[in-house]
């Protein structure tokens, strides 16, 4: 992702939009992992569980689909790039589960390795996408209205698809990558495909209408409001898909009703973003996020390592006071080990 960034300019409200987004998993992962099952289920777990939503797998996933519109390569660069990324998202899933994997290898803890290795997150759902779009490119060409059709419809069938395998057969990790009902299925290419289709097509409307140009701070108050008295009214039902995660019509396996209010809540929630970065871009919390959305993939991989690797030995026995000194440590630490990287790469080139 970092190549395709290099031949695209940066637009600032994408990078504080993945920027907050990671900021927001870190806290969820935590509350998902760390946290007491009486704070997991209560106001506090609903309210992490929400903030780990919306506002940041759909949107990180549509930023993606927007910079991968930038790029110009032939299809044998997708190709490369969403199996690399593939392969990353094994390893980051082994690299997570490390201390648990000894407990098992070990005869210490009973549970199915394949269940952690093939777990569906983020990064396989990137790699997958990026082998899709690497077609659909030369499909549907720069029209932008048909990604934005082919994201209805992907999001419109994902509840009705039939699984197929079962228990913890070949098939059903299978199925788990594509649309399957599965426990360990957390970001299935149905209906996930569907927001990176629409930042890709969002970019491609943006270029043609030159959208980003036109929307001062008064389009962004205009028009953000009703949008966000509409999400605001019909915040319990989305909060209650987020907090309720698997089966069916949870948030891992949502359909076309819970995509539609993603829809309308991502765009205002973005509005209101952008109009952050326009007024006050400058200041140094926010900057901070950017430099955080600039350096998202490594932020994501080094706090999912942290973050599962701790979880083995404590998992769901914090407190609601621990759970925020852990937010902040995990937060500082993973800061400043990218820092850390960003000043140290220099000097590894030089001595090379």
């Amino acid at each position: 992702m970092a190549e395709i960034k290099k031949n695209s300019k940066r637009n600032p409200t994408a990078e504080l939009l993945k920027g907050l987004a990671v900021i927001f998993m870190i806290q969820v992962h935590l509350m998902e992992q760390f946290a007491k099952p009486e704070i997991y289920s209560g106001i506090i777990g609903k309210i992490s569980l929400f903030l780990g939503g919306p506002p940041c797998a759909p949107l990180f996933m549509a930023v993606m689909g927007y910079y991968l519109s930038s790029s110009e390569k032939p299809f044998s660069y997708y190709l490369k790039r969403g199996l690399i990324l593939f392969a990353g998202g094994i390893l980051l899933n082994l690299a997570r589960s490390a201390n648990l994997m000894h407990y098992i290898i070990t005869g210490q803890n009973a549970s199915d390795p394949f269940f952690y290795i093939f777990g569906v997150d983020i990064l396989l759902l990137a790699g997958l996408s990026i082998l899709i779009i690497g077609l659909l490119k030369f499909i549907f060409k720069q029209n932008f209205i048909f990604y934005f059709m082919l994201a209805i419809v992907v999001a419109a069938i994902a509840p009705f698809l039939p699984e197929f395998g079962s228990g913890t057969s070949t098939l059903a990790y299978i199925n788990a990558f594509l649309w399957g009902n599965f426990e360990w299925s957390y970001f299935p290419l149905f209906p996930w495909l569907a927001y990176i289709l629409l930042g890709y097509g969002l970019h491609l409307l943006s270029n043609k209408y030159q959208l980003l140009s036109k929307c001062k701070s008064g389009h962004c108050i205009v028009f953000s409001i009703p949008l966000l008295i509409a999400s605001g009214l019909t915040i319990i039902y989305a909060s209650t898909v987020s907090h309720k995660l698997n089966g069916v019509d949870g948030y891992y396996h949502h359909g076309i009703i819970f995509f539609a209010w993603l829809l309308m809540f991502m765009t205002a929630y973005a509005m209101i973003v952008h109009l952050v970065e326009l007024n006050a871009g400058r200041q140094p919390l926010i900057r901070y996020f950017k430099w955080v959305g600039k350096n998202v993939t490594f932020f994501y991989i080094i706090q999912w390592i942290i973050v599962g690797n701790i979880a083995t030995g404590i998992y769901r026995t914090q407190g609601d006071v621990s759970l925020i000194y852990w937010f902040l440590g995990i937060t500082v630490s993973v800061s400043l080990i990218i820092f850390a990287w960003e000043k140290l790469k220099p000097l590894l080139k030089i001595n090379k």
